[in-house]
């Protein structure tokens, strides 16, 4: 959404919710206000009225105490028996005090005297339509009596009672005073009672406003209702008219009667009124103020925005980080423009760093990969076609991964800074060192007229990189690995030489490191064969290009076959026939060992059981390599084929290599393993490797091979017997059984039965032969019949 539409709506947004929370805020605080007011003077006026009413009360008891405090009316009580016309005297008190004047004059629609017992000795009932006096109504008698039985007698002068009563005729105003002497020094005799009815004149009398009216009513059920058990309560409002009701108990404390009191809502209004009009204007404000502040939202900030986001684009799409942006004026945008003037100019600078930082290697500050290929194509451009010459040499740090996995890489950045330092202290100025990465630099000798100056130059390099390194008070000692290549004869890009010298260097690392090394076709081939074998092999066993073939071993005492050995042999289908002597070591540097052992395994096993379905007992001697000892489940497979081919475990020999013994604990415990499950385990090549009388001690191997290179050593001349005859006797003193390899003579074979070799083997005897070939030997009576 675009920013102006942003503003509009927000503008927009605040003008409604101004009018909203104005007309909320006037309703809520104004008119909430005045509707209060108004309330509270109702109230006022229900007080007024509720005391007007209690006026009129007070004014009926100061009426009839003219009556009730005089001595006729005590003499009258005094002398009476409930029957006044007997006695001429109470008579005439009746007629004299009591005339319809008496009612008129004090507005009382009833008049009674009672005596202590609640009996009336008179009582008059005034009908003003009339103007007559007429005895107490049977209703009015049952009061007197309802007044002696529910109200406590009167003590003395002082004592009154005023309320109201509801009669059939309505409500009536009554008052109650005590009869007592003028001079009130006797006791009280009786009482007076005086009664007002509440017509529409009385409520007058006690309500009179024009802007308010009253009235006065009995209690009913839906009033209560209304009141919430609240004696004064507040009416709904019903248009402009607002009501207050307040309950007045009666004479007896009892609800009853409830005057309300109804009154127009003057202030509320009035104010409802000014409001409406205020809405208006200030509706009418709000339109103007919205439109004058769109108007300088778009002259002064989108405007102005627009300008500034054009400029920015218009950088940006140039990528010119040297443009600037012409600042105008002082406000804040004009602040903007000079602040993205700044930072251009600071992400120039930062452009201009990273751009050489990008070319250099963090931690040596030697040019990196990207910056050295292109120094190394900017210098065969320079000499392309002036016959000179560029060595390029690639070193590979020996043994450095040893560095950082035991002393940390803190150890190991400190010998790549002291490494590129040297390096760049023993080349020449036109000469380039880098970092590739990792421990891995380049060098680019560029002034090297000659081959006795690339080698003088290359000593140097050695030397350098030969010194011990002292970092953190440990003296450390590091070798390297380096290959070279020549521009133009070994390639004409930086990526084939750099390519050609790692080769050289790859070799020096396979041929035991610490060496210098020329990149030739003749390495690139042989490198490339033998990563094309590895590959190969990995799908040598499904292509089915292996076959076992069986060189057999005699016993010496009987010269018979017991046991042969099982020989791997691979015929390629790209390379055709191919040595073990070079597949074996790249099938276990490359891990394919696992797989092609477990393949020769099987097969053995199948050819065992062949065999002895034919009825010769034989025993195979199988190669494992320590890469396969390792290996968890070697044990599970090995009884897994024995029991698929019905074989027992003296069925084969496990032959191991003198370098398996030092490989660590684990071998030791396979082996033994393998013991406790009835294979036997044969030692090859005794005497080659790193044998020694610990490890035949404590390693459980049942026979030991001599190594070929002993027996080929064996002649009639004195002496020529030591060493081989010493192994055998030191084999038999430890319980071991001894097979000699590699014999190519019939001397040898003498020699080595009259030593005491347990067993025989070599080309004199036989070569490894196929299955079937292995047949027809066997078969012979005489092996020896014929030279071999």
């Amino acid at each position: 959404m675009k920013l102006r539409k942003k503003i509009i709506i927000f503008i927009g947004a605040v003008a409604v919710l101004g009018i909203g929370a104005t007309y909320l805020l006037l309703h809520i605080i104004l008119l909430n206000r005045f509707d209060n007011l108004d309330k509270e003077q109702l109230q006022r006026n229900l007080n007024r009225a509720v005391e007007s009413y209690n006026k009129q009360l007070q004014e009926m008891r100061t009426g009839l105490l003219n009556y009730s405090l005089r001595d006729e009316t005590y003499r009258f009580i005094e002398s009476g028996t409930g029957s006044a016309a007997a006695d001429s005297g109470a008579a005439a008190f009746i007629r004299s005090s009591f005339t319809p004047a008496t009612y008129e004059i004090n507005r009382f629609d009833m008049i009674a005297l009672l005596d202590l017992n609640g009996n009336a000795l008179y009582g008059g009932s005034y009908d003003s339509s009339l103007g007559s006096v007429t005895p107490s109504t049977q209703e009015q008698l049952s009061l007197f009596r309802l007044i002696h039985s529910r109200l406590p007698a009167l003590k003395d002068a002082r004592d009154s009672r005023s309320g109201i009563v509801n009669l059939d005729k309505g409500p009536m105003l009554i008052t109650l005073t005590p009869i007592v002497n003028r001079s009130k020094d006797k006791p009280v005799i009786g009482l007076a009672v005086a009664g007002r009815m509440l017509h529409q004149d009385e409520i007058t009398q006690i309500w009179d406003d024009s802007f308010s009216s009253i009235r006065i009513s009995r209690i009913t059920q839906p009033l209560l209702a209304e009141s919430n058990g609240q004696r004064v309560w507040s009416g709904p409002a019903t248009g402009s008219l607002m009501s207050a009701h307040t309950l007045v108990d009666d004479l007896f404390g009892d609800p009853g009667i409830i005057i309300s009191l109804k009154e127009p809502r003057q202030m509320y209004n009035y104010t409802q009124k000014s409001l409406g009009i205020y809405r208006l204007l200030y509706s009418a404000a709000m339109l103007l103020v919205l439109a004058a502040s769109l108007l300088f939202v778009n002259r002064f900030i989108l405007r102005r925005m627009s300008s500034l986001v054009s400029n920015i684009r218009d950088i940006g799409s140039s990528k010119d980080l040297s443009i600037r942006i012409a600042s105008s004026g002082r406000d804040e945008f004009s602040e903007v423009e000079i602040e993205f003037n700044r930072m251009l100019d600071s992400l120039e600078q930062v452009q201009n760093e990273l751009l050489k930082q990008s070319m250099l290697d963090p931690l040596t500050q030697l040019p990196n990969r990207s910056l050295f290929f292109a120094e190394l194509n900017d210098a065969i451009a320079s000499v392309q076609g002036l016959g000179r010459q560029l060595v390029l040499v690639f070193i590979d740090l020996d043994h450095f991964k040893t560095v950082n996995d035991t002393l940390g890489h803190d150890f190991g950045d400190a010998i790549l800074k002291e490494t590129a330092f040297r390096l760049t202290q023993v080349v020449g100025r036109k000469d380039i060192v880098s970092r590739l990465g990792g421990d891995e630099f380049t060098i680019l000798l560029s002034d090297v007229p000659d081959t006795a100056s690339t080698n003088a130059q290359l000593a140097r390099i050695q030397e350098a990189l030969s010194m011990p390194h002292r970092i953190k008070g440990h003296l450390l000692y590091n070798t390297a690995s380096i290959g070279i290549s020549i521009y133009p004869q070994n390639g004409e890009d930086a990526d084939d030489l750099v390519k050609q010298a790692d080769l050289a260097m790859f070799h020096v690392k396979e041929t035991g490191r610490n060496n210098v090394y020329r990149y030739s076709e003749e390495l690139e081939a042989g490198i490339r064969r033998k990563k094309v074998l590895s590959q190969l092999l990995l799908s040598a066993a499904a292509a089915g290009e292996f076959e076992v073939h069986y060189q057999p071993i005699l016993g010496a005492q009987n010269l018979q076959v017991s046991k042969v050995e099982a020989l791997l042999r691979w015929n390629s289908g790209s390379y055709g026939h191919v040595s073990p002597a070079e597949f074996i070591p790249l099938a276990e540097s490359s891990g394919s060992i696992i797989g092609i052992g477990g393949w020769v395994l099987r097969q053995v096993c199948s050819d065992m059981r062949e065999f002895r379905r034919r009825g010769l007992q034989l025993t195979a001697a199988v190669n494992i390599s320590a890469l396969q000892l390792m290996q968890p489940g070697l044990l599970e497979l090995l009884l897994e084929l024995l029991q698929e081919f019905e074989l027992p475990a003296s069925s084969l020999e496990l032959e191991i290599t003198e370098s398996v013994l030092v490989s660590g604990d684990s071998i030791f415990r396979s082996l033994q393993q393998l013991r406790c499950h009835g294979f036997r385990i044969s030692l090859d090549d005794f005497g080659t490797g790193f044998s020694s009388l610990s490890y035949l001690r404590r390693f459980p191997v049942d026979i030991i091979k001599i190594d070929r290179s002993f027996v080929s050593e064996l002649s009639p001349a004195p002496q020529a017997d030591v060493l081989v005859k010493a192994i055998i006797e030191l084999s038999h003193n430890l319980g071991l059984r001894v097979v000699s390899e590699g014999i190519e003579q019939e001397e040898q074979l003498d020699m080595l039965r009259a030593m005491g070799s347990d067993e025989l083997q070599g080309y004199y005897i036989s070569r490894p032969l196929q299955t079937a070939a292995l047949y027809s030997f066997l078969a012979q009576e005489n092996y020896f019949h014929k030279s071999k």
